[in-house]
């Protein structure tokens, strides 16, 4: 027998079994996506010898790499990225079709199994994305005084060309999108500082207060919430200025600096989201200016220039975090993170900077809150929204078959009364329920009970545990996940889709600031597809609308960051890695949420083209 056909005919039969696999994986994956009986359909025959021509080119492509160690790297990374992709789209959409995930050791152990089925079939995509990663060329930004003239004015053209993209989405919405909390914040704004809750950032609840002066000053309210919108364009776009003269000094490229003036100033979530009166929108945009400071930090700067943009940094960051009250864990831990991957002469300042910004965001809060005079304090109940919904999720499906020591456990926590309201892609209803009934007296105070509780109870119901934290977050990593845009309906009537923006400008006395638009034809037109989500209806393009989209795009920079050794961008891309994963413990997954992260890709991903050297 020919050894080397043997041999032949050993690996394509290996290439069939895995094509079949690869299939398997792709018909479970359509019969829960609503694709009935996929695995009996007959598109299936056509899909194994698609599959299978599409693995014997990848086997071929592979073979023809030349550096083996690299091919092994390249294999590795191919194949991580599949499986966590399959077991996020097989996790996603058993939650969306079914409600829970498999069942027991048993349903988990079928999950992982047909994600890595499916994961061959995402193997050869995968693949060729790291082929084409290794193609990116790096190199040296533009420096020097010519480099600096050409930046600043990119800064200037983009900068305009900006804020002149947004006039007419704010005549659309004029005054400005009063939604969100902002019917909360306007009520405290108005009734003076003392009545600040930090339940809000008081520092946007002040930002807020000023324009109403403003308001009250011009006799029309109108007028200050429109001054306000107008605020909100010209910081967003002088930092996006900025972000865009960044990018041309990376890229050297006129299109890049195009590409970046169409994304902040045209594409439709980012000049609809700038206009609401939300902490999101100033958050997002200093978390923005953070990132592009830290980015001269690291990779501009040397000397006195680096000693002036750390104090910079610093004094932005501190201003950054009193609008997210979350912010400063991540930069907390980042900080450690950071100085144990800082080489031994940069440690100490690195430790230094870190510990003056948590100081500083710590000591501005503080400082903000004992100026205004405000004494009620933070609401704690946010934190635990993760908890909530475990526990009230138990009680959704097993409240009828407790025991009394169990019930008794439960109702402790969150009362029987609302266990039917369990509603899994949002907190804030059970939530505010516990705020008001069990929170001071279980919650607050009792870390190390509720802790031996939460743990007891998770030991005996461990699927709902999972599947309560997996519902709560699955718009940020389910790439087809509709929840984070219907979550409380959709439809242009109602104003409730991927952005809210309907207006809930109301005092307690019955008054409101009305909302007039200048633009309706440019309104209606925005208002189909952030509030009726039409985008569900355009191919490839409906993922630029997704929230789990621009998470996924983090995750890969960060990724890639590593696959290609570039270790001081890896580290540099950790800071926004967790500050999304304290969003994870949040009570709903929002496109408002996002805001800062679509914001920062465009730069992170321009970082990819500064060499390690």
């Amino acid at each position: 027998m020919d050894t080397k056909k043997w041999w032949k005919d050993k690996n394509v039969w290996l290439r069939y079994v895995m094509a079949f696999l690869g299939t398997c994986g792709v018909c479970y994956l359509g019969s829960i996506a609503g694709m009935e009986h996929a695995s009996f359909s007959i598109m299936s025959v056509p899909v194994m010898i698609l599959l299978t021509r599409l693995l014997a080119w990848t086997e071929k492509q592979l073979k023809e790499t030349e550096d083996k160690r690299q091919l092994g790297r390249r294999v590795k990374y191919a194949a991580i990225v599949s499986f966590l992709f399959s077991v996020t789209m097989i996790a996603g959409y058993q939650l969306q079709s079914f409600g829970m995930t498999g069942l027991g050791v048993r349903g988990k152990a079928l999950v992982l199994l047909r994600s890595a089925s499916l994961s061959v079939a995402v193997f050869p995509f995968a693949n060729i994305f790291f082929t084409v990663v290794e193609k990116i060329p790096s190199g040296s930004p533009l420096q020097g005084q010519q480099a600096g003239r050409k930046a600043w004015k990119v800064f200037g053209i983009s900068t305009a060309a900006i804020f002149l993209c947004l006039i007419p989405v704010w005549l659309a919405y004029y005054p400005a999108i009063m939604s969100y909390d902002f019917h909360r914040q306007i009520g405290e704004a108005s009734k003076g500082f003392a009545w600040f809750w930090p339940y809000q950032p008081i520092a946007h609840t002040w930002v807020i207060w000023l324009f109403l002066q403003v308001g009250y000053a011009c006799g029309n309210l109108q007028t200050g919430m429109a001054c306000m919108a107008l605020f909100q364009m010209l910081v967003y776009s002088l930092v996006t200025g900025y972000a865009c003269a960044f990018l041309y000094r990376i890229l050297r490229k006129r299109w890049a600096v195009v590409a970046g003036i169409l994304f902040f100033g045209v594409f439709p979530l980012n000049s609809v989201l700038v206009l609401c009166a939300t902490k999101d929108i100033l958050f997002g945009t200093l978390f923005l200016l953070f990132i592009l400071l830290m980015a001269e930090c690291f990779f501009f700067s040397e000397g006195k220039r680096q000693a002036v943009m750390a104090v910079f940094l610093l004094l932005e960051g501190s201003l950054m975090m009193q609008f997210r009250n979350n912010c400063i864990y991540a930069v907390a831990v980042f900080g450690v993170l950071w100085a144990l991957a800082a080489a031994k002469r940069e440690k100490l300042k690195v430790i230094l900077l870190c510990v003056l910004l948590v100081a500083g965001g710590k000591g501005t809060g503080m400082a903000i809150k004992a100026a205004i005079g405000t004494e009620l304090e933070i609401a704690k109940v946010e934190m635990y929204s993760v908890p909530i919904q475990q526990f009230a999720r138990v009680g959704y499906y097993h409240g009828g078959e407790l025991d009394d020591e169990t019930w008794q456990l439960l109702n402790r926590y969150v009362p029987q009364e609302c266990w039917e309201d369990y509603y899994p892609p949002i907190s804030d209803g059970i939530k505010g329920i516990v705020a008001v009934t069990t929170f001071y007296e279980n919650w607050d105070g009792h870390l190390g009970q509720l802790l031996t509780d939460w743990i007891q109870l998770g030991i005996r119901y461990p699927n709902e545990y999972i599947d309560a934290f997996l519902e709560l977050t699955r718009g940020y990593w389910f790439l087809d996940d509709r929840s984070y845009a219907e979550c409380l309906g959709y439809g242009t009537e109602g104003r409730l889709g991927t952005i809210y923006t309907h207006n809930i400008a109301f005092f307690d006395d019955g008054s409101e600031i009305r909302h007039e638009s200048k633009f309706p034809w440019l309104e209606a037109q925005l208002e189909k597809i952030v509030s009726g989500n039409t985008y569900y209806n355009w191919p490839v393009i409906s993922l630029l609308f997704r929230s789990a989209f621009y998470l996924w795009a983090l995750l890969l920079i960060w990724i890639v960051f590593l696959y290609r050794r570039q270790k001081r961008q890896a580290v540099f891309c950790l800071f926004p890695l967790l500050y999304m994963g304290t969003m994870l413990l949040g009570p709903v997954v929002q496109m408002r949420y996002v805001f800062p992260i679509m914001l920062s890709l465009p730069v992170l991903a321009g970082l990819l083209m500064i060499s390690e050297e």
